[in-house]
Parts: C-alpha cells; sequence; structure tokens
C-alpha cells in the first residue's frame, strides 16, 4: 500500500485540478505512481471518481496506521 502522505499529496492534487477545470475548462495532467492521467470537462466524472478512490484508500490507511480493524458487514439469522 502507499504511504499516507504520498495519498494526500495525490488527493490534494487531483483536487486542485478538479477546481482547474472547473473554473477555466483547462486539460489537465495528473501521475499517480508511472500512471499519467488526463482530465478535462469531458470526463470530470472520471476525475470524480479518482478523488473517491484517493479518500478510500487514505481512510483505509489511517484505520491501518491507528491500529482498528477493517469494517465489514455482519450476518444476521433470523429464527
Amino acid at each position: 500500500m502507499t504511504d499516507l502522505t504520498t495519498l494526500r499529496t495525490w488527493l490534494s492534487e487531483a483536487e486542485a485540478a478538479r477546481h482547474a477545470i472547473a473554473t477555466s475548462g483547462a486539460v489537465i495532467e495528473v501521475q499517480r505512481g508511472d500512471r499519467r492521467m488526463r482530465f478535462s470537462r469531458e470526463n470530470l466524472t472520471a476525475l470524480t471518481s479518482y478523488i473517491a478512490e484517493l479518500q478510500r484508500d487514505i481512510a483505509a490507511a489511517e484505520r491501518q496506521a491507528s491500529g482498528r480493524p477493517r469494517r465489514s458487514a455482519i450476518g444476521v439469522r433470523w429464527g
């Protein structure tokens, strides 16, 4: 898993890219590790999905760092 500092940096860059696209319509390039992604107004939903993915990764890394277990569904039986 990528370290928390790197994930936060990527999130900050992605949020800045979303702002730039929303306000100016610019084409923005974002890099995540070896992967380069280009975003524009036409694929703003893909950038929003990428931001959500980073937020989930950050939450998981914070849970792991704090020692809290991963939350998951529990089974319920009736009768």
